[in-house]
């Protein structure tokens, strides 16, 4: 009786959108926000934005990304820097 309770509240939880791609959507947001806030500290510090791999060797960003790339392109200032998840669209809303 309990395991078939669990398996009628698992399945309600499942399709009244328990599992949404919100938890996701702001998953990559909030990565992507502390991606930008160590580029920052970087430019700040160094002059020019970098990659993820040498924000982690230096310190910048204490966490592997999941969902959100970065790409560096040298210019004026600290250049430009592009973060984006390439995996996930999220809608502009």
């Amino acid at each position: 009786m309990l395991a078939l309770s669990f398996i009628v509240g698992f399945s309600a939880f499942v399709l009244f959108g328990a599992t949404t791609n919100r938890g996701t959507a702001g998953a990559i947001r909030a990565e992507r926000s502390l991606i930008m806030s160590a580029e920052r500290a970087r430019c700040d510090r160094d002059g020019t934005y970098t990659s993820i791999s040498t924000l982690r060797r230096e310190g910048f960003l204490t966490f592997k990304p999941v969902y959100n790339s970065a790409v560096y392109l040298p210019g004026p200032h600290c250049g430009t820097i592009i973060i984006g998840s390439p995996n996930y669209q999220l809608s502009a809303g």
